[in-house]
Parts: structure tokens; sequence; C-alpha cells
């Protein structure tokens, strides 16, 4: 098959959703199938459309600064350049995964020559930080909807207006979508709940990147912890981070912690932790040193609540052998066997976790043991063989 995995977002930055589809594409090209990516592009100059060595790069009229978020509009000369390429590439299947304007316009250019549309929703839980809401909401609405060319939903969802926005801007695209895949079930029955209809796939993100074996965690190594995310209030990096300095102070600093990520709390995360050198603020990384501080770290940290859907973090940690130490539970799928959870969400949760792994050497094992048996669901194999049913299902009747 050929299929085009559409992202509005720049590949180049460091989130969970563009390592998601950079996973997705290597699956899939494993098991001999072609894949492009149609993505924006840093950069205002050159052509409107540039190839690479991954599929395309569209350029965007700007990008929303502090977001990084390019904004491609959908419009006549994207679609023409789109529909070109995919009659070029003779592309069966576009499989969506991002909600804004390029995406909607590869949905229009689907439409006109009847291929079908699969969307994977990375999020649909947008939180933001921003106060007033109420008196920017209606211009995001109003700015969205000039860009995508669509009017866009108006459900509530949350008390803040920004967030139901984007919501339903999420929501709205799940509609039109042939078929809609969640990497997590809990997301899949909240989308069922907003008015997604049909069946919904849950399948979790794939992990298929590193030729380097995975090994288990010895015995007998000091502690050691990785914080791996974009440095984001949701993401909530301060609060483990404190947690982290109460825990230094209970055990001796006895472990270690690495933080890596880009954002708007990297300035404070640094100031927070210097004078304790044990925790280290490394900023942003490639993706091959991120797998080898996953494969050196004792286990993985997931410090968002009420945010992620499922983050490619505990996929990468698990398929690495790794265990993660979390503190929503609605992120259990996949930590079956290799997940602890705090017993709070908060600093004193965090803090109390990583004492228990201090003085019970025995639990950070067995997590990786666990993870042994929990990395089945995001092998490479099992994401090719029902994300291509899906494709085929929609094909045949499209």
């Amino acid at each position: 098959m050929r299929i085009a995995i559409i992202c509005d977002y720049l590949l180049s930055y460091v989130g969970g959703a563009q390592t998601s589809m950079k996973q997705q594409k290597l699956a899939l090209e494993e098991a001999g199938h072609t894949v492009v990516m149609v993505s924006s592009r840093k950069g205002l100059l050159g052509p409107r459309v540039r190839s690479t060595d991954a599929g395309i790069e569209v350029q965007p009229n700007f990008t929303v600064p502090g977001l990084l978020l390019p904004v491609v509009p959908n419009n006549s000369s994207v679609r023409a350049k789109l529909a070109q390429y995919f009659r070029d590439e003779r592309i069966d299947v576009v499989h969506i995964q991002t909600e804004f304007g390029l995406a909607h316009a590869a949905a229009d250019v689907a439409a006109e020559l009847r291929l079908p549309v699969v969307h994977t929703i990375h999020t649909f839980y947008w939180a933001s930080e921003s106060g007033p809401q109420a008196s920017i909401a209606w211009f995001l609405r109003w700015g969205l909807q000039l860009v995508i060319k669509s009017k866009i939903s108006r459900k509530t969802f949350t008390p803040r207006a920004a967030d139901n926005l984007l919501r339903n801007l999420t929501l709205d695209m799940a509609i039109r979508a042939d078929r809609v895949i969640s990497p997590s079930a809990h997301q899949a029955a909240d989308l069922a709940a907003a008015g997604v209809p049909g069946d919904i796939a849950v399948l979790p993100n794939p992990v298929a990147t590193s030729a380097t074996p995975s090994a288990p965690l010895g015995a007998g190594i000091p502690p050691s912890f990785l914080w791996v995310a974009r440095c984001e209030p949701i993401k909530r990096p301060l609060v483990f981070a404190r947690g982290a300095i109460a825990a230094l102070e209970q055990t001796g600093g006895a472990f270690s912690v690495d933080f890596v990520g880009e954002g708007a709390d990297l300035a404070e995360l640094t100031a927070l932790v210097a004078g304790h050198p044990q925790l280290r603020v490394r900023g942003v990384q490639s993706h091959e040193n991120v797998l080898k501080l996953i494969d050196e770290s004792s286990a993985v940290v997931v410090s968002s609540l009420g945010f992620d859907n499922q983050p490619m973090t505990i996929a990468e940690a698990v398929s690495r052998q790794r265990g993660v130490l979390y503190c929503d539970p609605k992120l259990s799928e996949g930590l079956v066997n290799s997940g602890y959870l705090s017993a709070t969400p908060d600093a004193d949760g965090f803090a109390a976790a990583i004492v228990a792994f201090v003085n019970d050497p025995t639990l950070l094992p067995k997590l990786s043991r666990g993870a042994a048996i929990d990395r089945v669901a995001f092998a490479p194999a099992n994401y090719v063989k029902h994300v291509t049913a899906i494709y085929e299902s929609k094909m045949a009747k499209a």
C-alpha cells in the first residue's frame, strides 16, 4: 500500500505525536509498504512545497510564536499541490494525525480524489495555561475557521473556552474521517461520548526504531530516573522536580534524575534543581540519545495529569524493558506489569514513590521484567497488522 501521513506540526520538533508518526512510518516500511510524510516546514522563504527524504514539507504562512505551530492555510494553492502529489505518488490512503489547516486541506483533497481518510487522534485533552480565555477564544475561533475553511462546533467539555475550541476542532475532524484510531481505550471512550460515530479502533503507538537489543535492568544498580517530554506546564516537570528534591533529602541523595526536553518551564526547572548535582537538566536531545538515556536509566517518569492520551515515552520505555513511574491512573494501559502508580499525583506522591524504590531494590528490576511482557502491545508487527486491516477495509469502500 501507499500511505500519506499528514502532520501540521514541524517533524523536527521533539514531541510525542511526531515521534509516533515517525515510528508508524518505520513499522509500515519495514513491512513493505510505502509511506510519505506530508508536514509543515520551518521558514517562510522558498517554494510552497519542498521535497524531503521522507516526503514533502509545505511552507506555512507564519508560525505561532511560543507554540512553534506552523500555520498552513487550507486554500486552493495548497490543495492543488497536495492533489498533484497524491496523484504522482499513487496514494491509496490519507492518514491524518493533526487537525489544523494542512490536515483539512488533505482531507478535502482526499474527498475529491475519493481516497479513504483515517484519523489518529494523539490528544483530545487540549489544555492551555492562558488566563482570560473568554476574551481570546472568539479570536482563536475566527482565526482557525479562516485557516481550515470550515466552521467549528461549539460543544462544551471544560470550563476553559480555548480548550473547548481545540477539542471541538479535533472532534470535527474525527467525525469527517472514514475511521478513527485512538492509541488508548480511555480516550476512545471519551471520543465516543463526545459524538464520534462508529467503531473507534484502539491501537497502541508502535516502537520500531532501535536495532540495538534492549536489556533487562540489572540488580544492585543505584536508581536513576529519566524524565523526557516537552518542558511545559501540561507535562508538570516542576511538580516531579520538587518531589525528586524532597526524595533526595529523605534518601541522602541515593538516586539521580535526567530531565530531557525544551519548553516554557525549562528555565525555571534549571533554576529549581541548581545545587542538586544528582538532578541533571539536559535540554533537548536527539531521539537516538533519548533511547540511550532510557537504556541507562532504571525507570522513566511520566508526570502529566489529565492531559495525555498515551505518551510515546511509555511505549519507548516499555519497549526498552524499563518500568514507568506515573501519577495519572488513566495512563495504566500498557503498564499492567511495568507501571508504578504514585499514591498521589503531587510532589509528595512522587517523593514517596522514589523513596520506595530506594528502600526496596527489588522493585525496579521487577518493573523491568514486567516491561518485557507489556512491550508486546507496542510491537511494530502488531501495529502494522491492525492498521493495514483498517486501511484495506476503507479502501474497499472508497
